[in-house]
């Protein structure tokens, strides 16, 4: 009759224990989905300034070829640059242009710099400027 006793005795302690695992995994299971998604966010938000920063750099290649061919980079064709980067997505505001304005000569050095201040808010750290600075530099085929 002990050994009966016994069995029904840990019977009982398996049950409980049971019953806590049933509450425990599905907190754990939120907890966990939680800290992913937080960190899927944060490496999203560290990830977002290389992607501007390879859109800015594309831009820049496509309007030195441009300047190659006339020699220097005309009133219209900077209005139309800082049209294109406003289109895709960027803050016409924080756009900085330097670059060759007149016309050179063939073989002579040009130059195209565009800077821009990307903003960036992260959920611990707070708002931060990113300053980015692309420059070209190519001669004139003119």
């Amino acid at each position: 009759m002990r050994k009966v006793g016994e069995f029904l005795e840990k019977n009982k302690k398996t049950k409980r224990e049971k019953g806590s695992v049933v509450l425990t995994t599905p907190i754990i299971v939120v907890i966990g989905t939680i800290i992913v998604s937080i960190l899927i966010v944060v490496a999203v938000k560290i990830l977002m300034p290389y992607i501007w920063y390879e859109k800015l750099s594309s831009t820049c290649i496509k309007y030195i070829f441009i300047m190659e061919e006339y020699g220097y980079l005309t009133r219209k064709e900077a209005v139309n640059l800082k049209e294109e980067l406003k289109e895709q997505g960027f803050d016409e505001e924080k756009i900085t242009l330097s670059y060759v304005g007149s016309e050179v000569n063939y073989g002579d050095p040009i130059y195209l710099k565009v800077m821009y201040e990307y903003d960036i808010d992260f959920p611990i750290i707070g708002y931060k400027s990113i300053p980015m600075e692309v420059e070209r530099v190519s001669v004139s085929k003119r």
